[in-house]
Parts: structure tokens; sequence; C-alpha cells
């Protein structure tokens, strides 16, 4: 991806895929944010593209992180293929540091899903829980 493929519809969406997932993954720049309502800089651009571009740094933390949710608090063994990406969310301004939140469909929690805050720059999970959390 690059940054001139970061060209959000009027729902603040884009699809784009990854090599570690066989589906399509929406890419969503959230609406709390000022920057929906600006135009994006090159840079914030660039941002969004390179966490994307590099999913495999980033994939296998929060796929781990996902597999002990589900073994710690719904006392369940989860395999890598129960466990599928839907959204990324762009969760910071134009002038922040970069924060992404990525919400998984589940099989161990099918109704609430599994979401994740995790960081651009060396990818550290923040927050872990229900799906809502990589929006909210």
């Amino acid at each position: 991806m690059n940054s001139s493929d970061v060209l959000f519809d009027e729902n603040l969406e884009l699809y784009t895929s990854i090599n570690e997932s066989s589906n399509q993954i929406c890419i969503t720049l959230s609406d709390d944010l000022d920057a929906s309502e600006e135009e994006l800089t090159e840079k914030y651009k660039s941002k969004i593209a390179k966490f994307i571009n590099d999913s495999s740094k980033w994939y296998e933390i929060a796929i781990l992180a996902v597999i002990n949710r589900g073994k710690n608090e719904y006392n369940k063994e989860v395999q890598k293929n129960d466990i599928q990406l839907m959204n990324v969310f762009v969760l910071y301004e134009q002038d922040e540091k970069e924060l992404f939140g990525l919400q998984f469909r589940v099989s161990f929690d099918i109704e609430h899903g599994c979401g994740l805050k995790i960081t651009g720059d060396n990818y550290e999970i923040t927050e872990l829980g229900d799906g809502d959390v990589a929006f909210c």
C-alpha cells in the first residue's frame, strides 16, 4: 500500500488486504477525530500505509494476545484459524503518535468479538478486551 492508496470513502472506510489474512480488511478513520473532517496530510497517509505494510510485524503480536485472552478469560483453546481480523481503526490525530484499533471475529465470543489498541511505532498493545475496545 502506498500513501496514495489511503483514500477513505464517505463512510471514512477503505478496504485492503494483508498477506496474513485471506479476507479484505476494513480500514476506518474514526469519526471522533478532527482528522475525519480535515484534508489528510501526506505524512499522515504514509503512517497509515506503513502500519498496513508492516502487518508481518504486528499481526502475530495481536493474534497471540487474542489467543491468550481466549485461554485466560474464557478457558478456551484458540487456534489462529479461529480468529479473523475484520477492522483496523485509525485512532489518532494527524499531529499525534500513531494508535490503531484492531477488531477480530473470534470463535470464543461470537457476539462481542475481541479488540485491542496497538501503537504504530513499537507495536505495543495498550488495551485488550471486547471488540468495542478497538474503536472506543
